[in-house]
């Protein structure tokens, strides 16, 4: 398994469970519009390592929040669970929601051109923007 942590979350109500084999030990902040509304600041992530298992999917409800991607939620609590890229196994999972995050390093700010003005992180990180993360991981040119 290399370097892998295994690591675990639940929602506030403990009806959806997840664990899952990271590969590393980072998390990153997306500024857009999206995911400020949906958490009310700046969405701090870990992308989804292997052996990603669910416990309590029933209680999983998925919202498309476009043509690409989804966002899950206990339908229970309304915790947030995933931003899950469709067609893909791509899942991001809030930092909060796993457990034994807390030596995690801070890596990359996405979405940073879109980041209002009002705060500001001291961490220096790796930065992305809006631009450079469709590029990367949006969905191909029509």
């Amino acid at each position: 398994m290399g370097n892998s942590k295994k690591t675990s979350g639940a929602c506030l109500c403990g009806s959806v469970t997840v664990s899952m084999d990271l590969e590393k030990t980072t998390f990153d902040v997306c500024h857009c519009g999206m995911c400020r509304k949906w958490g009310g600041g700046p969405l701090f992530t870990i992308d989804a390592g292997k052996n990603l298992t669910f416990g309590g999917k029933e209680n999983i409800t998925a919202y498309s929040s476009s043509d690409w991607a989804e966002r899950g939620f206990c339908k229970l609590c309304g915790s947030h669970i995933y931003y899950h890229l469709k067609n893909t196994d791509f899942y991001n999972f809030p930092l909060g929601f796993l457990n034994g995050t807390e030596d995690f390093k801070f890596h990359l700010q996405i979405f940073v051109d879109h980041k209002p003005h009002n705060y500001e992180f001291a961490n220096k990180t790796e930065t992305m923007t809006e631009a450079q993360v469709m590029a990367k991981y949006g969905p191909p040119p029509s």
